[in-house]
């Protein structure tokens, strides 16, 4: 099986210790979640490119096309969409003014958004510029849960240190239940995002994520330092949300209750290497 390249940082620092960590942090009347109408679904993104398209960076490998097939097998129903319709703007929310945002159309639609690609804290780099633009920072330009589009429930960033630990609050923008993610800068082989989501069938999304995406491609590679990040209104919801929440198994897929005060988090730290 092919693996998938180093995700680097974006230019400009562009992107079992084997202990688990454990957090929870307070941060603020919420209001009930939206009914969804239909089943789960899904919006993907993803860049293997960056070559001569003006958002010079490392060629990748495919690890969403079988996160796609998956899903659909089990009746998750969305889009995918690659390299040059893969654009920057499909995460900016749309109601901020001069951004050109469509999460309204695209992102911020769907129950599960996903983007693969390159990365750095908080920081999300696409293959091919659009409009004079290869990046969004996500306290800058997205609001995934809330706004116009008001539907993503849970976010999948397969890129380099978009949540390292110390972009952690930059997050909270985000009205979702859950990100997934990296604090280093990971090489991630092909299905991998598949198998993650195939293991919430019968175990949590936390551990399922950091279990499944700590291995890195090949023999003697180190290991690399996933991380999930859970929202609650409060403290107890936080870890009951971090504790039940299962995509395949169609726990936990209505919008997030809103607005969150707390985050807890959970990760192997294998070190933040790359970012």
């Amino acid at each position: 099986m092919p693996s998938r390249a180093r995700r680097g940082r974006a230019t400009r620092s562009f992107g079992r210790l084997a202990t688990i960590l454990l957090s929870c942090f307070a941060a603020l009347a919420f209001a009930a979640p939206a009914a969804r109408a239909t089943g789960p679904t899904f919006y993907v993104d993803e860049s293997t490119d960056f070559t001569g398209n003006g958002c010079q960076n490392a060629d990748l490998n495919d690890v969403t096309s079988s996160l796609r097939s998956s899903l659909v097998d089990n009746g998750w129903t969305g889009s995918r969409f690659t390299n040059s319709l893969a654009w920057p703007h499909d995460f900016i929310e749309q109601t901020f003014a001069g951004q050109g945002g469509l999460d309204n159309v695209f992102g911020d639609t769907k129950t599960l958004a996903v983007y693969a690609g390159h990365g750095n804290r908080a920081l999300l780099q696409f293959g091919f510029q659009r409009n004079g633009r290869c990046t969004i920072t996500l306290d800058g330009n997205a609001r995934l849960g809330a706004l116009a589009g008001d539907d993503a429930a849970y976010a999948m960033w397969v890129t380099s240190c978009t949540v390292n630990t110390d972009s952690l609050s930059r997050h909270f923008d985000q009205q979702i239940r859950q990100t997934f993610g990296y604090h280093n800068s990971p090489p991630v082989k092909d299905d991998q995002p598949s198998d993650f989501f195939e293991e919430t069938d019968d175990l949590d999304n936390a551990h399922a994520w950091i279990e499944e995406m700590e291995d890195r491609p090949g023999w003697f590679t180190g290991d690399n330092s996933p991380i999930t990040l859970t929202f609650g209104v409060d403290a107890s919801h936080c870890l009951f949300v971090r504790d039940n929440a299962r995509l395949r198994d169609r726990v936990l897929l209505a919008d997030a209750l809103q607005p969150h005060h707390n985050f807890c988090f959970i990760m192997f730290d294998h070190g933040a290497s790359g970012c």
